[in-house]
């Protein structure tokens, strides 16, 4: 007997791990396949932005997740050195997790959000969103089972399973699937989806073939003698290398090699030694080639009947600069999540899931191309053969690299535009209010509520973040003159057509000016859906083209 359910979800990343949690919490029936039967055990992603946390906060265990990673107190700076046993050539700073959390930036910071930027590995955050997913009755997780096949019509989709210790097979049907399968997706091939972008590039740093080895060593600090930092960069002729702390005793060890060359435990320990600048005692778990210089998405999100979706690095490819990949893995899988829970839970008419592709697609080339331009900022950087020599022309070259090397620290990392400033301002379920559209800067932010935007994070006068106070789905903010006045047109439409909705006072000047109107309504991804000084006179017409059930 075929067994039917809502959604499938190929893969359990983040990405599906992602997007089961946002359906299992609304209890729609979904199964994850992933052919992986343990948790990840090898270093990836190293960060989590301030929106993924964001993220994590409204599903309820950013707290849990950052208590992962390195130590509450250690210095999360990005520094760089001719050997890490040798010169420092420039070193910027960054708070620790505890100095992170005392800040608690308002909405007139530069980082204006209750949620800092938080580095740790997803081998260590994956199993946190495995346990979250398991809470919710709507699921089954398949680890060890994987998708073979997968084909679609208007009427659903249908695949095909096989457990991977045994080989036997099931064929499941689903309404939706998620390709959320990785950069070799199945479900991507199925569709014939190609990517579009760069891939191949060469560069001296970030631009081919790169070698990982993940180690761990107390020692480490001792051996080198300078003070910790979250990356450590080694920038000599021959031996350029980036080390990770994850959690202050592991870390995780890139080399780029040489055209032809295969990695191994031991190309990867002589090229660490290299850049230390002498051996020391670790215990090594092991090495892992992979591929650096792809800036790619997918020339579709969808198939043509808006039944099956890719998700994640089924839809773009990163090199890891600037460390989008993930954390846009995580904003796709928030984005689809609510929209799909909505049209399986009759709510959410079919006009909605055609905006997934129109929402993200664009993220996608921005981000690709923004880890493109910062693996070209880094891996193109000229280093001195003298570099490491003790004289004035090593002198004088550490002290002209030393800048440089600051200055595409800072464009990399101080980047509140990249975490903050996506914008779903032309899409057609945002109810635009003629404000012109914000500049699309990466390294500012100004928080605002133009229609399509993140919601902008305040502090209201309980101490606690608006986004903790704003409902699962849809938010009305009266705001302004709106507080306490009678909105119950809106929310006896809204009760016709089964949309949930929560209705939220917010009083003060503070509120008013960063909102700007009197009325805002939110989506549950936590943008800005429409808002206006007055209520709509026809709330149904509003609550329809916001939950896809007329296009524009």
């Amino acid at each position: 007997m075929t067994q039917h359910t809502s959604v499938i979800i190929a893969g359990g990343g983040p990405a599906g791990l992602i997007l089961a949690i946002e359906l299992g919490r609304r209890g729609v029936p979904a199964i994850l396949l992933e052919d992986d039967p343990g948790p990840l055990d090898f270093p990836k992603a190293n960060a989590t932005t301030s929106r993924t946390m964001e993220h994590f906060r409204r599903l309820g265990f950013s707290q849990e997740i950052r208590a992962l990673g390195l130590p509450r107190d250690y210095p999360q700076d990005i520094a760089y050195f001719t050997r890490y046993d040798r010169q420092e050539l420039a070193r910027v700073r960054w708070p620790s997790r505890e100095q992170a959390e005392a800040l608690r930036e308002d909405s007139r910071s530069r980082w204006p959000t209750p949620e800092p930027l938080h580095r740790t590995q997803q081998m260590y955050i994956e199993p946190v969103l495995k346990r979250q997913a398991e809470r919710h009755a709507s699921l089954q997780l398949r680890f060890g089972w994987k998708l073979v096949s997968s084909e679609s019509s208007a009427d659903g989709v249908s695949v095909v399973a096989e457990q991977v210790a045994t080989g036997k097979r099931e064929t499941l049907r689903a309404d939706y699937l998620a390709g959320c399968d990785g950069p070799r997706s199945v479900v991507r091939e199925s569709l014939g989806i190609r990517y579009g972008g760069w891939s191949g590039e060469s560069r001296d740093f970030m631009g081919g073939r790169m070698l990982a080895v993940y180690f761990r060593s107390p020692e480490f600090y001792r051996e080198i003698g300078a003070e910790r930092a979250w990356q450590y960069w080694a920038m000599s002729r021959g031996c350029r290398g980036l080390l990770i702390a994850i959690d202050g005793e592991r870390f995780v060890y890139h080399a780029q090699l040489p055209d032809g060359m295969k990695g191994s435990d031991e190309l990867g320990l002589d090229w660490l030694f290299r850049s230390v600048g002498r051996k020391f005692p670790l215990e090594l778990y092991g090495s892992a080639d992979w591929t650096a210089g792809f800036a790619l998405v997918a020339d579709r999100y969808t198939d043509a009947h808006n039944r099956v979706f890719l998700v994640g690095d089924a839809a773009h490819l990163f090199t890891p600069t600037g460390g989008q990949g993930y954390n846009t893995t995580v904003d796709d899988a928030a984005n689809l999540g609510w929209k799909l829970a909505a049209v399986c839970k009759g709510w959410g008419g079919r006009e909605l899931l055609t905006t997934y592709e129109g929402e993200r697609k664009p993220i996608g080339h921005r981000n690709t191309g923004f880890a493109r331009a910062m693996a070209d900022s880094i891996g193109r950087i000229p280093v001195p053969e003298c570099i490491e020599d003790d004289s004035p022309d090593g002198a004088a070259a550490r002290a002209e690299i030393g800048p440089k090397l600051e200055l595409h620290c800072n464009t990399e990392f101080d980047i509140p535009g990249i975490h903050f400033g996506v914008f779903y301002g032309t899409s057609s379920i945002v109810s635009h209010d003629g404000t012109p559209p914000p500049i699309d800067d990466w390294h500012r932010y100004t928080p605002h509520a133009t229609p399509g935007a993140r919601a902008p994070h305040l502090w209201l006068d309980d101490g606690v973040s608006i986004f903790d106070r704003f409902g699962r789905d849809f938010t009305l903010l009266r705001v302004g003159v709106g507080v306490g006045t009678d909105v119950q047109a809106l929310t006896d439409a809204a009760a016709k057509r089964g949309i949930p909705l929560d209705v939220l006072d917010v009083p003060g000047a503070e509120a008013r000016e960063l909102y700007a109107r009197d009325y805002v309504l939110i989506r549950p991804d936590h943008h800005v859906a429409w808002r206006d000084d007055a209520l709509p006179s026809d709330p149904g017409a509003l609550l329809d083209r916001v939950t896809g059930r007329t296009a524009a």
